[in-house]
């Protein structure tokens, strides 16, 4: 693992970044502690960034450098963590022995034992004892057993919220990415308009164009304007929208996505509906906490049995008392709870409702799984296809299209109308293909989500118009 500079970064404090694949799931784990939470970042794909401001000019970040500003700056994701100290704190309580009790009792107190003439007897007479609860039948390791599965529970819920707010954040990403290709497609055709307005403005004084046509032309070079305007209201937006995921970093307003869309990793999508369904289900962290949950109720469930077994207390004690044939004794003593009118009936009837319910969320988490993978690996196969297409085929042809109408407009093949009508084609196409590439980046994350593992995306650039 090696320390590199971005090459987008210009000037940049934050500059240096961890490459290499990071294992997500120990670094969670090792959120318990407040401190190292608050020291470290919780990435599960980068290791932490720097925690200084961001530069003042425009900063271009990877997916995965949003992400990992996003698991240092996420408030959900920490609160989210604070909850492993909480279990921590539990497991503590549940291995704790019960104290011994001291008394120390005072007897035979009289209203002349503190007379004068009492001064000689060693009245009143003292009676020091201690007690010790001991737990029988094993049930102190059952509660200690059962809170370390709580917390195993709780560190899969964080690794889930992980899962979950990650894909928020590709997402918005994604949504930025697509918002920049809008802005770029939209300069691009205010820019053709303004160079024929500009040869067109030369023909109409010679009389070589038609006042109408150029006025035509015009209109639509206001309307081109109009777009660009509504495109960067969007990426101000969209820009806003993932700055608020990451906490709003400082000098971040300018931020932007480095134009790289995401590549499918083949291990996931070559693999057949029903393993991916089988993996899912094996190492999703909401799967594995139901499980987990399951073994805890019935732990729970032993303890409550074997709570009709009494703790015993035993106590020891030394009586001092002059009035007895011997002055200086002691004696032990041990007491048993004897259940004869209660005997837990409501504690494991209880038990045995949360090993139910324990059961039935795990069923009902496994069928939702199911669908979530299947609908996501279908989405994926639907928007991969579509994007294809495009790749393929119709973003060279159109803009060949596009570039024969302005040579046959300018020889005077062609009207002023079947150039509009090929710059509306082309920027609508443009659209269309960047649309498609977004949603199939939103259908990959949706399927990394659904199967429940980060792969690490090996990105790669699309042909020209693609940035």
């Amino acid at each position: 693992m090696a320390l590199v500079p971005h090459p987008s970064f210009k000037q940049v404090s934050l500059s240096w970044w961890l490459t290499g694949p990071i294992d997500a799931l120990n670094l969670l784990k090792a959120a318990s502690n407040l401190k190292f939470l608050i020291g470290m970042l919780l990435a599960s794909w980068v290791m932490p960034l720097q925690a200084e401001a961001l530069p003042m000019d425009q900063l271009a970040i990877t997916e995965q450098q949003a992400i990992a500003l996003f698991y240092q700056r996420n408030l959900n994701l920490i609160a989210a963590s604070l909850n492993i100290d909480n279990a921590h704190a539990q497991e503590i309580i549940a291995a704790a022995i019960p104290n011994p009790v001291f008394s120390f009792t005072l007897h035979e107190l009289a209203p002349k034992a503190f007379a004068p003439q009492s001064r000689n007897l060693a009245v009143p007479a003292l009676l020091p004892q201690i007690q010790q609860l001991i737990e029988t039948a094993g049930k102190r390791r059952l509660r200690i057993e059962s809170s370390e599965l709580a917390t195993e529970a709780v560190n899969f819920d964080v690794q889930d919220v992980a899962r979950v707010l990650t894909n928020a954040v590709r997402r918005s990403f994604y949504n930025l990415l697509l918002a920049q290709k809008t802005v770029k497609v939209a300069n691009d055709n205010l820019e053709h308009y303004r160079e024929i307005l500009r040869v067109n403005e030369v023909r109409l004084k010679v009389g070589d164009v038609a006042a109408v046509d150029f006025i035509r032309i015009e209109v639509e070079s206001l309307k081109a304007q109009g777009d660009q305007d509504q495109a960067r209201t969007t990426l101000n937006q969209a820009r806003a929208d993932l700055l608020l995921l990451l906490g709003w970093p400082e000098n971040s307003i300018e931020i932007s996505a480095v134009e790289v869309w995401p590549e499918a990793a083949p291990e996931i999508v070559l693999t057949r509906q029903d393993q991916l369904v089988g993996r899912a289900l094996e190492r999703r962290p909401d799967m594995r906490a139901a499980r987990v949950r399951i073994a805890q109720a019935k732990k729970m469930l032993t303890l409550a049995q074997r709570q009709l077994i009494p703790d015993v207390t035993i106590s020891a004690f030394y009586d001092q008392d002059q009035g007895n044939q011997f002055p200086r004794s002691g004696g032990v003593g041990i007491s048993v709870p004897i259940p004869l009118f209660y005997q837990q009936k409501g504690e494991i009837s209880q038990a045995r409702v949360g090993l139910t319910s324990a059961e039935l969320a795990l069923k009902q988490a496994e069928q939702g799984v199911r669908a979530e993978v299947m609908k996501a690996s279908a989405s994926w196969q639907s928007a991969d296809a579509i994007a294809r297409r495009f790749e393929t085929s119709v973003v060279k042809r159109i803009e060949t299209l596009r570039h024969a109408q302005e040579i046959a407009y300018q020889k005077g093949a062609v009207g002023v109308l079947d150039l509009i009508d090929a710059e509306r084609s082309y920027k609508a196409i443009m659209l269309d293909y960047y649309i498609a590439l977004t949603n199939r980046s939103k259908a990959w994350a949706d399927l990394l989500m659904a199967y429940g593992e980060e792969i690490r995306s090996f990105a790669r650039n699309h042909p020209s118009g693609d940035g």
